[in-house]
C-alpha cells in the first residue's frame, strides 16, 4: 500500500521552542492535509537547520527512504515550500528528483504547485520569493553580527573553553570553568617547545577534555583550536579584527609563543608578567596620534640589539626614540619636580593613590594566581587518575608531571612575592615622603612595580611625548595645572580677554 512522507523543518532550536510554526504544529497540519486527500502517512522526517542548503540530515534520510521504498511512496507533504528549501535552484532540483521517482509534492498552504506549466511557474515564483526573504534576512544578520563584533562581542558559536551568554540582551562569550583550565594547560605545554601537538592532545583528552557533545577532541579540531586568536581575546571575523570585550583564556604572549612553536620559528623564552626593560611602555603616548608607545629590542647592523620605544601607527611614520632618550627625558622631568609646599601637602593623596593601585593589583593578581594554582593541582590529580585508568602512558604522565610541578612552583613563588609587597598606609606615607625628596633618584633605583606606581601617582592620565620637541607636551595635566590656574585667575579678574 502506497502512502505519504511528511517533511517538517525549523531553522534553529530556538525557533522550535518559540515559533508558532514549530515542528509539532507543522506535523499536525501535514497529517490533516494527508487525511483530506485520503493518503496514509508512512513516516515523518524533520530538521532543525537552515533551508539554504540541501545537505540536511533529515532531508537526506527522506530521499534515501524514497529510493529504498520506490513505488511505495506516492507523496511528500510539506506545510509550505520554504520548509523544503530557501534556494530556488535547490528547490527545483529536489522537486525534479521526487518527480523522477514518481512522487508528488504536496504543500498545505500552496495547493497549485502541480507539474503543469502553471504549477511549475507558481512553484518557481514562490521559490524566488522564499530565497529573496532568506537573502534579505541573511544580509541583516551579517550586518548585525559585524556591528556586534566591532563592539568587541562575539555573536557566533563559542569555541571549546568558552560558552555563549546573554549580557544586557546581547550575545557574547564567557569562560567555561570546566573546560578552560585544560585548554589553558594545553597552551602552556605547547609553549615549552618540549611537547608535540598529538602528545598534548592525548594528555588533555585523558584528563577529561570533551566537546559539547561529550566526545574526545579530534586532532583536526585541536589543530584549529590552538590557532584561534579568540583564546587571546581577539576576534577575527571577516575583515574585522577587534579586541574582544570578554576575558581572554590565555595572554597574548603565551598565544604568540605557541604560534611560533607550531611554525618552528624560534625556541620559546620564559614568559614575563611585566617587561622590566621598558617601564614607560603603554604609559607614554604619542603626541601626534595619542596612542600608547610600544617598546622592544631592534636589531641593527651586525646583529647588535638596541632598546627602543616607538609608535606603531603608520600615519606617524613609526615615530621612535631610544630607551635612553625617552627615559632620560622622563628622569629630567622628575628632577624638575622638586618638593614644594604644595607637593608635600599632596603626600597623603599620593600615598592613598599608591595604596589603592598597589592593593588592587596585589589582590587581583593573588586571586588569579590562586585560581591557576588550584587548576594546576587539579590537573595533577586528573593526570594520575588517567594513568590509573590506562588512558595515559607512564612516559606521558612523567613528562606532564614535570611541567606541571614546575608551573605550581612558579605560581607559589609569585604568590610569596606578592605577599611580601603588602604595605600599610603608614609605610606608604613614609615611603612617599622619602620618594618626593628626589623623585628622579627614587624612580631610577625602584623596581618595575614601584616605577609604575610613581608614574601613575604623579601622572594618572599618562604623558604624551612629542617627536618634534623630543620632550613631553605641555598639554599633560600635571605640567599644565599651574598654567591653567593662572589663566583662570586672569580671566576672573577681567584681564584674560585675549588669552
Amino acid at each position: 500500500m502506497s502512502g505519504a512522507l511528511i517533511y517538517i523543518r525549523v531553522s534553529t532550536e530556538e525557533q522550535q521552542r518559540r515559533n508558532v510554526a514549530n515542528l509539532p504544529t507543522q506535523e499536525k497540519k501535514a497529517r490533516e492535509h494527508g487525511s483530506r486527500h485520503g493518503v496514509p502517512i508512512l513516516k515523518v522526517f524533520s530538521d532543525e537547520e537552515s533551508g539554504r542548503t540541501p545537505a540536511r540530515e533529515g532531508l537526506q534520510r527522506l530521499l534515501d527512504y524514497c529510493r529504498e521504498h520506490r513505488g511505495k511512496v506516492s507523496h511528500v507533504i510539506v506545510t509550505d515550500l520554504s520548509r523544503l528549501s530557501r534556494n530556488v535552484a535547490d528547490q527545483g532540483t529536489l522537486m525534479g528528483r521526487l518527480a523522477g521517482m514518481g512522487i508528488t509534492l504536496l504543500s498545505v498552504d500552496e495547493p497549485h504547485i502541480d507539474r503543469t506549466a502553471a504549477g511549475k511557474l507558481s512553484a518557481n515564483l514562490l521559490g524566488s520569493v522564499n530565497q529573496f526573504y532568506s537573502d534579505i534576512l541573511s544580509e541583516r544578520v551579517r550586518y548585525r553580527m559585524a556591528e556586534t563584533v566591532k563592539l568587541g562581542r562575539f555573536p557566533h558559536r563559542a569555541p571549546l573553553g568558552y560558552r555563549n551568554v546573554q549580557m544586557n540582551g546581547t550575545k557574547n562569550v564567557a569562560i567555561d570553568a570546566e573546560r578552560a583550565p585544560m585548554i589553558r594547560k594545553a597552551f602552556e605545554l605547547l609553549a615549552t617547545g618540549s611537547y608535540k601537538t598529538d602528545a598534548v592532545l592525548r594528555a588533555v583528552n585523558a584528563m577529561g577534555l570533551r566537546t559539547v557533545r561529550g566526545s574526545p577532541v579530534t586532532p583536526q579540531s585541536f589543530s584549529q583550536m590552538i590557532r584561534n586568536p579568540l583564546y587571546m581575546g581577539w576576534i577575527h571575523s571577516g575583515e574585522n579584527k577587534v579586541k574582544g570585550n570578554f576575558e581572554a583564556l590565555v595572554n597574548e604572549e603565551l598565544f604568540i609563543t605557541v604560534q611560533d612553536v607550531l611554525n618552528g620559528k624560534r625556541v620559546p623564552v620564559p614568559h614575563k608578567r611585566v617587561n622590566e626593560d621598558f617601564p614607560l611602555a603603554k604609559f607614554v603616548k604619542c603626541a601626534k596620534c595619542d596612542r600608547p608607545l610600544t617598546a622592544g629590542w631592534a636589531k641593527g647592523r651586525g646583529g647588535k640589539k638596541y632598546a627602543r620605544y616607538w609608535c606603531y601607527n603608520k600615519t606617524c611614520k613609526r615615530m621612535g626614540i631610544s630607551r635612553e632618550g625617552l627615559e632620560g627625558a622622563f628622569v629630567q622631568l622628575l628632577a624638575m619636580m622638586q618638593p614644594t609646599a604644595d607637593l608635600m601637602a599632596r603626600l597623603p593623596d599620593i600615598a592613598e593613590s599608591n595604596w589603592k593601585v598597589r592593593s588592587k593589583r596585589i589582590e587581583d593578581e593573588k586571586r588569579t594566581l590562586q585560581t591557576r594554582l588550584n587548576e594546576n593541582r587539579a590537573m595533577s590529580l586528573r593526570a594520575i587518575e588517567a594513568r590509573i585508568k590506562g588512558e595515559l602512558s607512564a612516559d606521558d604522565l612523567d613528562q606532564f608531571k614535570a611541567a606541571n610541578d614546575k608551573s605550581i612552583a612558579d605560581l607559589e613563588e609569585q604568590l610569596r612575592t606578592l605577599q611580601s609587597e603588602c604595605f600599610t598606609m603608614e609605610q606608604l606615607l613614609a615611603d612617599a615622603r622619602r620618594s618626593v625628596v628626589n623623585l628622579a633618584r627614587t624612580w631610577l633605583k625602584a623596581d618595575i612595580e614601584r616605577r609604575h606606581e610613581i608614574q601613575t601617582a604623579l601622572f594618572p592620565d599618562g604623558l604624551r611625548f612629542s617627536p618634534d620637541s623630543l620632550f613631553f607636551e605641555p598639554r599633560n595635566h600635571t605640567l599644565m595645572q599651574a598654567v591653567s590656574e593662572l589663566v583662570t585667575a586672569l580671566i576672573n579678574d577681567g584681564r584674560g580677554e585675549r588669552i
